[in-house]
């Protein structure tokens, strides 16, 4: 059964047979789909890929992205890091606030407005108030 495994910061999904790779993607929180092996889908994407001549190449970089996200996480077990969430990506937001003045702002002064963070689960935000900056 052909799984489409989504791999962050990649724009194209990868297209796998092996349950494994898909287990421990899916356990990472990544996304993926297991489609039927008659899928539309999954056989134009295996015939895109082999008219670029890149369908082995593609099985082997999904088996390096799987293979160096399997290490990182030990390393992180191993050295007691914590594991990293999803709070950058899901429920922290950035809202920029009002412009405030601070007063009177001196040559090259890089403050045009205040940046206000949303509080994120079990974050805490604390704001500190400038009055001015002197260069």
């Amino acid at each position: 059964m052909p799984y489409i495994i989504h791999v962050p910061q990649i724009p194209r999904p990868f297209i796998s047979n092996n349950p494994n790779i898909f287990m421990d993607c899916h356990s990472w929180g990544w996304n993926v789909e297991s489609r039927p092996y008659s899928d539309s889908f999954c056989r134009a994407a295996r015939n895109q890929e082999n008219a670029r001549f890149e369908g082995d190449r593609r099985a082997e970089q999904l088996e390096g992205y799987w293979t160096a996200e399997l290490e990182r996480r030990e390393r992180m077990i191993d050295t007691g890091t914590p594991a990293a969430t999803n709070v950058e990506r899901n429920d922290a937001k950035i809202i920029l606030a009002s412009t405030r003045v601070f007063g009177k702002h001196v040559k090259n002064d890089s403050v045009q407005g205040v940046v206000e963070f949303m509080q994120p689960k079990g974050l805490v935000v604390q704001v500190v108030e400038v009055d001015e900056w002197d260069l």
